[in-house]
């Protein structure tokens, strides 16, 4: 089967900063392999174009530029919050609240992340931007498996087909989804 819309493809893959030889950002290995549904607006847009119509077994290797990958930075994106959202049982979250700290809210599209920037006595400046805005990246990768998607596929909360059966959040999550630190191996992006 090839990869197309409606196909939950398997694969492993190295994503570098600007070129091949460029420093490994991340990295999916074939034990915890990356599993995504295709055409659901789950994947950026032309890193589905570069697999379209590949099979298991097949490599790949394509670059995106910054406006193909998560954009340029933005200082829209840049915006400061009430300090009091980080305050629990009246008392300021210091572990959540500081700068430097990637934070989680609730927005009518779903939850989004966040870097603290600065923390004033009223306002927290929160850089919204993703952290490879800006950035030219570089994948190489296989295919190792690619299925017709399921009802299944899109029953586990975040519509990868992930389960979270992993996931090491703690009591503490704060992203709305309850995936805050999440380490289940899930690279969908909704957590």
């Amino acid at each position: 089967m090839k990869v197309a819309a409606n196909t939950v493809v398997t694969m492993t893959y190295v994503l570098h900063r600007e070129t091949i030889d460029g420093e490994v950002i991340q990295e999916v290995k074939k034990d915890k392999p990356f599993e995504a549904v295709f055409g659901h607006g789950m994947l950026l847009p032309k890193f589905e174009e570069n697999l379209a119509g590949k099979e298991p077994g097949d490599t790949f290797a394509f670059g995106l530029t910054p406006k193909e990958g998560y954009g340029e930075p933005s200082k829209e994106n840049i915006v400061e919050v009430d300090k009091n959202i980080f305050i629990e049982n009246g008392k300021l979250n210091e572990e959540l609240c500081r700068v430097g700290a990637q934070v989680w809210f609730n927005t009518n599209n779903g939850p989004v992340s966040g870097k603290i920037l600065n923390i004033g006595l009223e306002k927290v400046t929160v850089d919204f931007n993703h952290e490879l805005a800006g950035v030219p990246l570089y994948f190489t990768g296989e295919i190792l498996d690619v299925r017709m998607v399921s009802e299944k596929d899109f029953d586990m909360g975040c519509g990868c087909g992930c389960e979270h059966d992993d996931c090491h959040c703690g009591d503490d999550c704060h992203c709305g989804d309850e995936h805050d630190d999440c380490d289940c191996g899930c690279h969908c992006g909704n957590h």
